[in-house]
């Protein structure tokens, strides 16, 4: 399905229109039909509120969001990637420099797919309630909606700061509030998102026992992204317990090789806390993660387009004998050589070169191994490098050894300086291409620094980059939108 273009003013329009939207929006990851929808009849079975949820779901695999912009942003954003020299998409090339303009296509994109979500979100929380129908399931949809709604607001408010807080579907006499909503300080931003979270941990099942349902979010994945929130906020001891909680749930571990967690037939396995869905059957739900990472070889890659290279810096900072560095990149294929490119994300047992452009490949949006590293650093920050500490952070880098006892030794000995340098240099190698490392660096403060360190005079971060500018077009649209400072 193509990318919808929505602004904050004709979200705020009506609930009626977003009804339309579900005409098209049961994604078939989840088994079922699209079918059409009427206001008048909707929202009175079960299979209504399952196909209303199912719409808030088929946002999250849209261009401007984890099919493209939103780990497009962050890789060339960060100190891990370059904008391919040649790449024509001025809007990209802007990230890459740091000239960020409140015109930016991408900007724009996330923003009006994030309210969309929320809006859709929105109308479930609103409108399955009343419905008669299995109270379980229905519980089940009501997480469900909580946690993708906090999941929206999380990357709003860590992109924008302060936003436009919606919780409701707009009234039928639409208020100046509803239609030119104020933004919202980011602290209350971030109290809704636990709030939504925790109702979603609350609601949602462990597992689900049905294939048909694989890849909606679990107890699991809302306790992990609200470890990742609290962990954004320095709240570390509430983050090393929400780590600490699905740690000890017994539903994860991480897979024994490091690329099991790319492969097709892998998919939501034992490492997967939350994944966005494709299919390699269906041509608008192939991912474009696999070709943005492959070179542009006519003969090998046709489908090749190679957005980004990674920079010499990350590349560098690579232990030697690091599993993860193979796995991730490569320079050659066949008799053709290359500048290093990304290539994690194609399962070379299910795709041929020529068949990478109808990749199902996943979006990981947290791993099991996300999870260790979140529970490390919090504890860390809490207790310096403990025993627990340790034991996180070295099964992580056990794994990148891939049976080689002679590389990537435990680490040990270290003051809590070092144990919170090496966590982050730990995440960046385990998660490059997997929309991280621009979050990292904000969060930890180090956007301005690391960037220039990798790119020299190719980018020029400030200080006011720690934020994205409010698009413009929204602003053009509502009066009430200021721009955040610099842009």
């Amino acid at each position: 399905m193509n990318p919808i273009h929505i602004t904050i003013k004709t979200i705020t329009l009506s609930s009626l229109l977003l009804l339309l939207f579900l005409a098209v929006s049961c994604r078939k990851q989840l088994d079922l039909e699209p079918h059409k929808i009427y206001y008048e009849n909707f929202y009175q079975t079960p299979e209504d509120a399952v196909s209303a949820i199912n719409a808030v779901y088929d946002v999250l695999g849209q261009m401007n969001m984890y099919n493209g912009s939103l780990w497009l942003i962050q890789d060339i954003g960060s100190d891990d990637c370059n904008a391919r020299p040649t790449l024509n998409d001025p809007n990209l090339r802007e990230f890459q420099s740091y000239s960020i303009g409140a015109n930016n296509n991408y900007i724009a994109g996330v923003w009006q797919e994030s309210y969309l979500g929320i809006s859709r979100a929105n109308i479930v929380l609103e409108k399955v309630p009343p419905i008669s129908m299995d109270s379980a399931l229905k519980e089940r949809i009501l997480g469900e909606a909580y946690f993708l709604r906090g999941l929206f607001y999380f990357n709003l408010v860590r992109f924008f700061g302060d936003v436009p807080l919606v919780l409701k579907p707009t009234s039928a006499n639409l208020t100046d509030e509803e239609l030119y909503p104020h933004r919202m300080a980011f602290v209350k931003i971030y109290e809704q998102i636990v709030t939504d979270l925790s109702m979603a941990a609350d609601r949602l099942p462990a597992s689900y026992s049905s294939g048909a349902d694989k890849g909606r979010a679990t107890r699991g994945a809302a306790n992990g992204i609200l470890a990742k929130v609290y962990l954004t906020q320095q709240n570390w001891e509430a983050a090393r317990n929400a780590a600490q909680t699905v740690m000890e749930s017994g539903a994860y571990s991480i897979w024994p090789d490091y690329t099991d967690n790319f492969k097709e037939a892998k998919k939501n396995g034992i490492e997967s806390v939350f994944e966005v869905q494709f299919y390699k059957k269906v041509t608008s739900e192939n991912s474009r993660i696999v070709i943005s990472g492959l070179p542009l070889l006519p003969a090998v890659f046709p489908a090749g387009v190679g957005i980004m290279t990674p920079t010499t810096d990350l590349l560098a900072s690579f232990e030697e004998g690091d599993y993860r560095y193979e796995a991730t990149f490569f320079d050659s294929y066949w008799n053709y050589t290359f500048d290093p490119h990304i290539w994690k994300h194609w399962d070379q047992s299910a795709y041929d070169p020529d068949e990478t452009s109808q990749s199902g490949a996943d979006f990981m949006v947290m791993r099991y191994a996300e999870i260790l590293l979140i529970f490390a650093e919090a504890e860390n920050e809490l207790s310096g490098p403990t025993t627990l500490a340790y034991d996180a952070i070295n099964l992580v880098r056990a794994r990148a050894r891939n049976n080689d006892p002679a590389v990537l030794p435990d680490l040990q000995g270290l003051s809590q300086d070092q144990f919170r340098a090496a966590v982050l240099v730990e995440r960046r190698h385990e998660f490059v291409n997997e929309g991280l490392r621009w979050y990292d660096l904000t969060r930890t403060n180090n956007l301005v620094e690391f960037v220039k360190r990798a790119k020299g005079d190719q980018a020029n971060p400030q200080s006011f980059n720690y934020l994205f500018p409010i698009p413009q077009r929204e602003r053009d649209l509502n009066a009430n939108l200021t721009q955040n400072t610099g842009y």
